[in-house]
């Protein structure tokens, strides 16, 4: 049986004016987590095979995607770093990762756009990931908190 994993949006993407109602959940049957979304973000793509969900803010300049994968034989680690990969076959300069065993985090820049990704395992040998892709001059907004950290 799958647990329920919940990866929380809200530390990362939190306005200061932003409260909880402005959150709506969002969750992934097929590979058993939650997300809270932020408001002002719209759904641009839901995949048929339920994989998860793209959004874009309002404005169209900020991505979010949330997605779950199956893991293939090379485990959690290896599966993070085939992401890792894919980010920098596409062109974007990784400035910073951490990882442990069950989650992972990098981040990185391509022109004026910065990218944040998590990755967390999940159950059934799956994981849970997240993509935040925004303007650098959107920061302020979008980047780690750094009194208080995330």
């Amino acid at each position: 049986m799958r647990r329920r994993h919940i990866i929380f949006l809200a530390a990362l993407l939190a306005a200061p004016m932003v409260t909880a109602a402005d959150w709506k959940p969002y969750t992934n049957g097929r590979f058993g987590y939650s997300v809270d979304l932020p408001a002002g973000f719209r759904t641009i793509l839901v995949p048929e095979n339920g994989d998860g969900i793209r959004l874009e803010s309002t404005d169209g300049q900020t991505k979010l995607s949330v997605w779950g994968n199956n893991i293939t034989e090379g485990g959690f680690s290896e599966e993070s770093d085939l992401r890792k990969k894919f980010q920098i076959d596409d062109g974007w300069k990784l400035t910073y990762g951490k990882r442990a065993a069950s989650w992972a985090s990098f981040s990185g820049t391509k022109g004026d756009r910065i990218i944040y990704m998590r990755q967390i395992a999940l159950c059934d040998d799956a994981m849970g990931n997240f993509t935040l892709e925004y303007p650098a001059r959107q920061q302020k907004r979008y980047g780690p908190r750094s009194s208080t950290g995330w």
